[in-house]
């Protein structure tokens, strides 16, 4: 059972992250802590979190972000939901809360981005249709695999639900993307598990997926170890897993090292070739990776998944030729 939390926010609302692909963005959080339970969430270490059974609700978001548009003389393009929980948890106050500020924003004339493993009712799809070309949508997915989904990410949508959120999505004409992250190395991203996924996301009329590997910090180490430890002997690799270097702003964590990381990236962008669908590794996580972006909260320009997507690929296919 999960607390809720109620809390009136002080504090200004439409700030930047430290996240590079973000930083030009206000974001907003609508809660701190998530009720999705995700096994290898890094919010697990950042100061305040307020454990896996608790949730912070920020009530007032909504008025908030009302008050801070009519006093900017510029309004932001677009705002970004969220860098650190998710908009679209199962908790009705949630919801609520979520609804009522995209609302005021999409009102207002500002663009709405938002990443989610969540679920994402018919009220938001209804409001997304009145102006689809200011929301663009990113949707985590990295299974269909029922087993994987319960051992790490336990309380979020189920995969299939994904599958058609995005297809809703797109059929009322928002720019909606997959989000593979985080991939497990030798679990997730074999082809047999990305092959499938792939292929239900071009027949839910997906052309673009954004990816990234799993990283460990000792907050969750342990959790991330034993649920692979539990899958059997040859997934015991993040044992040996060394820590890498992220961009700036988003520190570092135990990973594949950027060779294995290249050839791996190589292998599911050719697969998803194969089922029309260009994948561009995340640079926040990847900046060895050339100066390509996940555009977690949408491209600035309608072209630029593409010319992304290419970057990415002549990259790793000249490295892995090397």
């Amino acid at each position: 059972m999960v607390e809720v939390v109620k809390r009136q926010r002080k504090s200004p609302i439409l700030t930047p992250s430290s996240i590079p692909c973000l930083q030009q963005l206000p974001t907003i959080n609508i809660t701190q802590g998530c009720a999705l339970g995700c096994t290898y969430c890094y919010i697990q270490g950042y100061p305040g979190y307020p454990g896996p059974e608790r949730v912070v609700l920020f009530e007032n978001t909504a008025t908030l972000v009302q008050e801070e548009l009519k006093r900017k003389r510029r309004l932001p393009r677009r705002v970004y939901f969220s860098s650190s929980s998710d908009p679209f948890q199962f908790l009705p106050g949630v919801q609520e809360v979520t609804f009522q500020t995209m609302s005021v924003l999409l009102g207002a004339g500002v663009e709405v981005s938002f990443l989610t493993k969540g679920f994402v009712g018919d009220r938001f799809i209804r409001l997304f249709a009145k102006t689809p070309k200011r929301v663009f949508a990113q949707v985590g997915i990295t299974t269909l695999n029922s087993e994987l989904w319960k051992r790490f990410e336990p309380r979020t949508a189920p995969p299939q639900r994904r599958i058609e959120l995005l297809r809703s999505l797109g059929d009322i004409g928002v720019q909606a993307t997959a989000r593979l992250d985080p991939l497990i190395p030798a679990v997730t991203d074999r082809e047999e598990n990305i092959g499938p996924l792939f292929e239900c996301l071009g027949a839910a009329n997906i052309r673009h997926a954004a990816a990234s590997y799993l990283f460990l910090r000792p907050p969750f180490d342990t959790n991330v170890r034993d649920q692979l430890r539990s899958l059997g002997p040859a997934d015991r690799e993040p044992l040996r897993w060394q820590h890498q270097r992220f961009a700036e702003g988003c520190g570092g964590g135990r990973m594949i090292d950027n060779a294995e990381r290249t050839t791996r990236f190589a292998c599911l962008v050719e697969l998803g070739e194969h089922f029309g669908i260009r994948l561009t590794p995340c640079r926040c996580k990847n900046p060895e990776l050339g100066d390509t972006a996940c555009q977690i909260a949408g491209p600035l320009t309608r072209t630029a998944n593409a010319r992304d997507s290419q970057q990415i690929l002549d990259f790793v296919r000249q490295s892995r030729a090397d």
